[in-house]
């Protein structure tokens, strides 16, 4: 079988900028709701945009779609089960000791795998010597990872990565297709009419959020940056049977991203079982970082100014307080020591952030705090932690010392 290599040209969307200059949907990325398949239309909840023409911020879209737009499913697995015996896949993360394997015949591993189901592979792969193009069969078995290929007359064995190697399904769809689940969508098309029509678009299915609450529980997010992420599943395992947590998706990062991307993360919370009875927020860690210059030792300018990030913080409150929910801000925890490389961050710089944010919270006495820049401060679990000067927080009861904080913060908000 003749083979060829391919390279991958990313399915990327386009990012939309409050300060763009063509502000559009063409190629924007956001999560589907009320999705109607009689009227052809659904929402995309996006990134909040802001127009220049009409001094107007929006975040909420109705799109069209027709009979005729193409849908591209695209889903990650853990194997290649289910997915057939003659699959169209590109191999790719060949590092060079493989590479060689590879071209000798020889058994080799690739860190990840791309199969294309359904149709053959789209011109956006091209040829290039770290990805290989080929029809793949995989291995026998309930889950298998490997399988072989021709090559040159000879049957070639493969192996994705395990754990680190992931396998991606593209698939073709339809718009109905849509009508159940919960979805990301990136979109393609124009304006038609005064209303934009969808050429295309890749989807992603996601979680529903509903499925694993509990209907008798009330609903709690949690904003945050990766700090949030080490206490997370520890405030959730506190939390059982109180109530349902939840997280902003991905790195909710410095409070310019938070105003941005607040309407997105919170969702339809006007729908029955959507909404948040307890929001916690937080940003100030990637606000505060700050070019270094190694020569002079002498720090440069904040990522965001103070006022700036005390504008962004009356943003984004403005935005939570429309769900009704009871508002905790939580401190920002501490820069144990000066970081002078690429994420370089002063020590106690945070101080004068957490002040400044409680000057904007002083303004509204009814959102709570959550003092974990206190707890982290205060209690000797952390003893070792202030040694390094990595902000994170990695060993098992520093995660549980945060999480009971905000799972203790979480059950007196929902006690008042």
């Amino acid at each position: 079988m003749k083979h060829a290599f391919h390279a991958l040209i990313a399915l990327s969307a386009l990012g939309l900028s409050p300060a763009s200059a063509n502000p559009g949907l063409d190629g924007a990325t956001g999560h589907i709701f009320k999705f109607d398949a009689e009227k052809k239309t659904f929402e995309l909840l996006k990134e909040t945009e802001y127009d220049p023409k009409t001094e107007t911020v929006r975040s909420r879209f109705t799109v069209h779609w027709t009979d005729g737009t193409e849908v591209e499913k695209v889903s990650q697995k853990t194997s290649f089960a289910g997915l057939g015996q003659q699959l169209q896949v590109v191999f790719e993360e060949i590092d060079k000791k493989n590479a060689e394997a590879f071209y000798e015949g020889k058994p080799f591993i690739a860190g990840a795998a791309t199969v294309f189901s359904g149709r053959g592979f789209p011109p956006k792969w091209k040829d290039n010597i770290l990805r290989i193009h080929c029809t793949f069969t995989p291995d026998p078995g309930d889950a298998p990872t490997s399988g072989t290929f021709e090559f040159k007359g000879k049957r070639v064995k493969v192996s994705v990565r395990p754990k680190v190697g992931t396998i991606t399904l593209y698939e073709m769809g339809s718009p109905v297709d849509l009508t159940k689940g919960f979805w990301q969508a990136t979109i393609h098309g124009a304006e038609t009419d005064g209303r934009f029509v969808i050429r295309s678009m890749e989807v992603t299915p996601l979680p529903d959020p509903l499925a694993t609450d509990d209907p008798k529980l009330p609903r709690v997010l949690i904003i945050g940056d990766s700090i949030s992420m080490n206490y997370f599943d520890a405030a959730k395992e506190e939390l059982k049977g109180v109530a349902n947590l939840h997280r902003s998706e991905g790195n909710a990062g410095p409070s310019t991203r938070g105003v941005l991307n607040a309407e997105l993360w919170l969702g339809d919370y006007a729908e029955k079982g959507r909404q948040w009875d307890v929001i916690q927020f937080n940003h100030g860690l990637h606000d505060l970082k700050q070019a270094y210059e190694a020569k002079t030792d002498t720090w440069g300018e904040f990522a965001v100014p103070m006022e700036d990030y005390k504008a962004n913080l009356e943003k984004e409150i403005a935005i939570l307080k429309k769900t009704g929910a009871k508002l905790i801000w939580c401190a920002t925890t501490p820069v144990p020591n000066s970081n002078k490389g690429e994420y370089a961050r002063r020590k106690g710089a945070c101080v004068d952030f957490n002040k400044a944010a409680l000057e904007v919270m002083e303004k509204h006495p009814e959102i709570r705090i959550n003092d974990l820049h206190a707890t982290v401060t205060n209690s000797p679990v952390f003893d070792n932690w202030r040694t390094t000067i990595d902000v994170h927080f990695y060993k098992k009861e520093e995660c549980q010392a945060l999480g009971k904080a905000v799972a203790d913060a979480v059950r007196t908000a929902l006690a008042e």
